[in-house]
């Protein structure tokens, strides 16, 4: 299992961007996925990638969990 994100800047055309980078399960393996955020400079587009980057890792964790208490109910049983 893959687990990560972050935010990089892409340059198009010498303009910064915002991308969001995570990962997910696509066609049965974790893939690699890039999104859009916009402009680096813009504060909507600072707020929409840490809320993304906040969103990813709420949801990992509580993947995780769940992971961990099937292991440890495998292992009791």
């Amino acid at each position: 299992m893959q687990i990560g994100c972050g935010v990089y800047v892409h340059r198009v055309r010498g303009r910064p961007y915002l991308y969001f980078w995570h990962y997910e399960t696509r066609g049965g393996g974790r893939r690699q996925v890039k999104e859009y955020v916009g402009p680096q400079g813009s504060t909507r587009a600072k707020e929409e990638a840490a809320r993304r980057c906040e969103a990813y890792y709420a949801r990992v964790s509580q993947e995780l969990e769940r992971a961990r208490h099937a292991v440890l109910a495998a292992i009791a049983s």
